[in-house]
């Protein structure tokens, strides 16, 4: 079966959601691990967009985020991104080094922040590749403090031009009384997502 992307069904939208909702709990439990700190989380939102739709999620193509990019090989491939508007990425290196104000630019921050998004970011495949059983891996995380359209822009050269979609997870985290927000993207070639469409059926029919 050939799947359309852009006419995916509801169930397909539910099983999805709860897959990604299966992941981003395992995540977050362990960031909190991580940071030695309660992190809790709304349930977040999914969205299956076009590549090019994928910055007017976020709050336009010339917004400033820091991000944190982890190619994904094994039987899916592909990229996972993980967005954070500049004041929460501020709060993850105040919350870890426990200063106020840290600057997130710097190289100590900016491989605090890749160690964050590689934790969120692996731990959430993890769980997406039990779930579905297929062999799925992060390579090392690779941080970036750009504009949302260059950053969409370098992914695509770096898969040349094989994506067309993007699964949106929107989420908000709430780190010491403070909401964080957030963005997981996971961005597969069409091969990957054909087999992942099939695995959902599989297990859902």
């Amino acid at each position: 079966m050939v799947y359309d992307i852009s006419q995916l069904t509801d169930f397909h939208y539910s099983a999805l959601k709860e897959i990604s909702n299966i992941g981003i709990g395992n995540a977050v439990t362990s960031l909190a691990t991580m940071l030695q700190s309660e992190v809790k989380i709304m349930t977040p939102d999914l969205n299956v967009s076009r590549i090019e739709k994928v910055a007017d999620f976020s709050g336009g193509a010339d917004k400033i985020v820091s991000g944190v990019l982890m190619k994904l090989f094994g039987s899916v491939r592909g990229y996972m991104v993980m967005l954070l508007p500049p004041e929460s990425a501020q709060l993850i290196c105040n919350t870890i080094i426990q200063e106020e104000n840290s600057d997130i630019t710097n190289p100590m921050n900016e491989s605090l922040i890749s160690e964050v998004g590689h934790i969120l970011g692996s731990t959430y495949m993890t769980a997406f590749s039990d779930f579905l059983g297929v062999d799925v891996f992060a390579s090392t995380p690779f941080h970036t403090y750009d504009m949302i359209g260059a950053i969409m822009d370098n992914i695509l050269i770096q898969m040349s031009q094989e994506v067309e979609y993007a699964i949106i997870l929107d989420t908000l985290f709430t780190l010491k009384g403070n909401d964080m927000h957030g963005k997981l993207l996971t961005l597969f070639d069409p091969v990957s997502l054909e087999l992942i469409l099939q695995k959902v059926d599989a297990m859902f029919h």
